[in-house]
């Protein structure tokens, strides 16, 4: 049973922690636990051998409530705010940001699906991304 909206916490999001990575114009994202039980998320993707966009994520309580912060390559940061929780899912929302309003994210198994758009669920752009493992990049980075 998950908390009610306004006892959630991070730690709640433990199946959103890993590699997530998709190949239809290639990504990674990566979410780490913190010590303090926040969340940390690094995504980036990649068009004709450069990286095209990157940013930092951050989830963590603030002043009772859980947060989506997002640090996006060229922007401004933007909050969102916990708007729904379920098992396994999780909707984020800021009706006063341009575009995304509204961040999702759901696990199905191996799977990782990222919604975005506006909050009248227009302009949505969806990301799914499969599980892998980040300990196979690190090998063959540090190869010679």
């Amino acid at each position: 049973m998950l908390p009610s909206l306004g006892h959630a916490q991070a730690v709640d999001l433990d199946w959103l922690v890993g590699c997530w990575e998709s190949y239809e114009n290639y990504s990674k994202e990566v979410w780490v636990k913190n010590p303090d039980r926040s969340l940390l998320g690094f995504s980036a993707s990649v068009e004709n051998s450069e990286i095209g966009f990157y940013e930092l994520l951050y989830i963590r309580e603030v002043g009772g409530t859980l947060t989506y912060t997002a640090h996006p390559s060229g922007q401004s940061s933007a909050v969102f705010v916990l708007s729904e929780t379920g098992e396994r899912r999780v909707v984020f929302e800021n009706p006063s940001h341009d575009y995304p309003q509204r961040i999702a994210y759901e696990r199905v198994e191996d799977s990782l699906t990222a919604v975005i758009s506006l909050m009248n669920g227009e302009q949505q752009l969806s990301f799914v991304q499969e599980n892998c493992d980040p300990g196979v990049a690190i090998e063959a980075s540090s190869e010679p």
